[in-house]
């Protein structure tokens, strides 16, 4: 709200002589929700005709500039492990560039999680070939509601698919509330702040981004992968990602 309005709290502390002015503000912070939902309820542009491709170490200037203000890159190199193709080097790692007019406006990465646990039952390989991470998505403002998003997205979910992943996770900042209805949206379940999400690695309930200041969302990329309860105490976990090895007699 802007400074004019008084916030929620402060219109239930109005007292009851000032009844017609509070009438008057409960008008104005209306009118003000009303604009907020017509923006929210703008139409989607004319559709971007950009053209992806995968990324190439010349586009790496161009999507540092893309995600200064929510990802800081120091060092082009930490770009690299999108520049290969998909294997166990580069944790599975796929990068994707949307180019018009000769100019870099989006781009998309992901790779597999880096997860080293003692003791875990399945090898730190097999979690990265599995569970993807998407470690960002971004267009530049100017190309942005022309659904140029959603085909970064889908074309970076199909290759992680492609690639062998059955997973895919996504973090944000836990009051980034605007991205949830778009995740949301996409086909993500996104959980609560710091909750984190819980995978079943064959048997072993193991929670992942358990961070207070993150808002975890996943989805599966196979129609095998997904939520149920696990275990004794019923714990809700992703199922279905880690093929079961066979028993011996």
């Amino acid at each position: 709200m802007g400074g004019d309005h008084p916030s929620p709290v402060q219109v239930n502390l109005v007292s009851i002589g000032q009844r017609r002015s509070r009438r008057a503000m409960i008008r104005r912070m209306g009118r003000a929700s009303r604009r907020r939902a017509e923006v929210r309820r703008r139409p989607v542009r004319s559709t971007s005709s950009a053209t992806l491709r995968p990324l190439s170490p010349a586009d790496l200037s161009a999507v540092r500039d893309l995600l200064v203000g929510t990802v800081e890159v120091r060092d082009l190199r930490h770009l690299d492990l999108y520049l290969e193709a998909p294997s166990p080097a580069n944790r599975y790692g796929i990068g994707l560039a949307a180019e018009e007019d000769g100019e870099v406006v989006g781009a998309a990465c992901g790779a597999g999680i880096a997860l080293g646990l003692a003791g875990m039952p399945i090898s730190e390989e097999e979690v990265q070939h599995r569970i993807g991470l998407v470690d960002f998505l971004t267009v530049h403002v100017e190309h942005r509601r022309q659904g140029l998003g959603a085909r970064l997205h889908d074309a970076l979910l199909n290759g992680l698919r492609d690639s062998g992943h059955r997973l895919v996770l996504g973090k944000m900042a836990a009051d980034r509330r605007d991205l949830v209805p778009v995740y949301t949206h996409w086909g993500w379940s996104v959980g609560a702040r710091g909750a984190g999400v819980v995978v079943d690695f064959l048997g072993d309930p193991i929670a992942l981004a358990e961070e207070p200041t993150l808002r975890v969302a996943w989805k599966s990329l196979t129609p095998g992968v997904h939520l149920a309860p696990l275990g004794r105490l019923g714990v809700p976990a992703v199922t279905g990602v880690f093929y079961k090895r066979p028993t011996t007699a």
